[in-house]
């Protein structure tokens, strides 16, 4: 039952399930039951999902926390690709909060305390507007393709998606239309709840073009959410400059004058790479990231 599970022994969860309301002789079929598991602390891996107590050893799945089939599978795909990285003496593959659930999740097992198995509700993104299933391939092909993850035909395909898509966002608009003595745009047209794209392919073949579902759904969406959309990708750039500011390896936070000593001892256990990661410790204030800004352009 939702709400009830437990994993209490069988005659505790009888005695108890008997004090509800229409389950007075209530009889367990099965029990409920819980799985028990170790995991590494918040704090012990880097977004690399390497350990930071053994060098080259990667983690992925249950053992960070985590529970479910995806937040695993995801976690296995990162720690591989880095491993690689690692052998090859490249830069880590770190995908940001703005950019992808996994960069959410991962940002959350590093920076976040868990009370609890972790898992990767679309509630966790502060960018979910931008996350969305059907823009994945926008977002992440770049990425795949230059891991040598996603072939040749695949990306271009997606090249040509997206130069479609960026060029009708700016033609649109400057087509006009006449209805009832007054003029709109194309986009203003598709922005309508009542229109939509298919539909005012067939009124306008000349001006619009059918490029199939999966292009089309993405020009009528880009504009009928536009000024959503716009609003979430300014706040990404604004929240962006604070990822851009990078910390250290080894940064002697201790050291730092001015900060409270609940934010030193919490930024030298989860050791943040950068200055964004560490406005979302736990415990770590906006008073303290100003400080810490102010040290570390002091240093450099």
């Amino acid at each position: 039952m939702n709400g009830v599970s437990s994993s209490l022994p069988l005659d505790v969860q009888e005695e108890f399930l008997r004090t509800i309301i229409g389950l007075e002789n209530v009889e367990i079929l099965r029990p409920a039951y819980a799985i028990e598991y170790d995991y590494v602390l918040s704090g012990q891996i880097t977004p690399a999902l390497e350990t930071k107590c053994v060098e080259g050893l990667f983690l992925a799945g249950q053992i960070n926390g985590t529970t479910g089939y995806e937040e695993a599978a995801a976690q296995g795909l990162m720690a591989g690709i880095n491993a690689v990285k690692k052998i090859r003496s490249e830069e880590p593959f770190i995908l940001k909060r703005s950019e992808s659930y996994i960069g959410v999740m991962i940002d959350d097992l590093v920076t976040k305390g868990l009370t609890e198995p972790y898992r990767m509700f679309t509630s966790r993104a502060e960018h979910r507007l931008l996350l969305r299933q059907d823009n994945a391939d926008l977002r992440l092909t770049e990425y795949g393709y230059q891991l040598g993850l996603i072939d040749e035909k695949r990306y271009q395909r997606t090249v040509f998606k997206k130069e479609v898509i960026a060029r009708e966002l700016l033609r649109l608009p400057k087509i006009f239309k006449q209805i009832d003595g007054k003029g709109y745009s194309l986009s203003q047209l598709i922005s309508r709840p009542e229109n939509n794209y298919e539909a005012l392919v067939a009124l306008y073949p000349d001006d619009l073009h059918d490029y199939g579902h999966d292009i089309n759904f993405q020009i009528e969406f880009s504009i009928k959410y536009e000024g959503y959309i716009r609003r979430q990708e300014t706040e990404n750039i604004r929240l962006s400059s604070s990822e851009n500011i990078k910390i250290p390896p080894q940064f002697d936070f201790k050291s730092v004058t001015g900060l409270r000593t609940e934010a030193k001892e919490k930024l030298s256990h989860h050791s943040p790479v950068n200055l964004g990661q560490a406005s979302r410790i736990s415990g770590v204030s906006p008073a303290d990231i100003t400080v810490l800004m102010i040290a570390l352009a002091r240093r450099s």
